[in-house]
């Protein structure tokens, strides 16, 4: 673990209680002994913040501040627009996504998504949370949701749709992608998509959360 999350780190007196408290030293048994270091950051201000230990107690600790760090991360700008798909298999692929750097999620009800699936933005943010602190990662991803593609397609411009049945095209300028659903877009989508829609170099179909995936890793370049 890089640091913890605490939503008040920068004050000059933090508490963790209860089920944050059972987490850091039942759970991750970090030292209990006064006077430790630890690493707090709030997700916000793209600092570290270091504390020590000043008391214990059966389910509280008490932390007094010591020192704060700036962070250099530069995010990478990607935006992935993905079509809703299965709960279960978006948050398996949410903390590759962060891993990843990817800037911001906006969600869409596809024509083909299915609308049993309910998006609760408080566990995305949480699981964003656990996969920052164990990557370092200390800016929040973006998440948003939208009720359809018409509505991305109003609120952005300059876009790429992967479709696989499209013509190939560089997208190493383009930052923010369309994926859409397990079965692909329905013919209205594609009308809407026809003049930014691309496809890529690969002989076979990938499933909508391998492709979040394979633009994520894209966009990251080497030295």
């Amino acid at each position: 673990m890089q640091f913890i999350f605490h939503k008040n780190s920068g004050e000059e007196n933090i508490f963790l209680e209860n089920k944050d408290f059972h987490y850091i030293f039942n759970v991750r048994r970090e030292s209990k002994d006064i006077g430790a270091i630890f690493k707090f950051a709030n997700l916000k201000d793209n600092t570290i913040y270091q504390y020590k230990l000043i008391n214990l107690f059966k389910n509280k600790a008490s932390f007094s501040l010591l020192d704060s760090t700036k962070n250099t991360q530069i995010p990478i700008k990607t935006h992935i627009i993905q079509a809703i798909i299965d709960n279960n298999e978006f948050e398996k692929i949410l903390p590759i996504l962060n891993e990843l750097f990817v800037e911001k999620i906006s969600l869409f009800y596809a024509d083909f998504s299915q609308r049993k699936y309910k998006i609760n933005i408080e566990r995305l943010q949480n699981i964003l949370i656990n996969s920052s602190m164990q990557c370092g990662r200390i800016s929040l991803m973006k998440i948003e949701i939208f009720n359809n593609l018409d509505s991305i397609l109003e609120n952005y411009s300059n876009i790429i749709a992967l479709d696989f049945n499209a013509k190939l095209k560089n997208i190493d300028s383009i930052n923010s992608f369309i994926i859409g659903p397990e079965g692909g877009f329905s013919k209205r989508e594609k009308e809407l998509l026809k003049e930014c829609s691309c496809s890529i170099n690969h002989p076979l179909i990938m499933r909508s959360h391998t492709a979040s995936i394979f633009i994520a890793s894209h966009k990251i370049k080497f030295n």
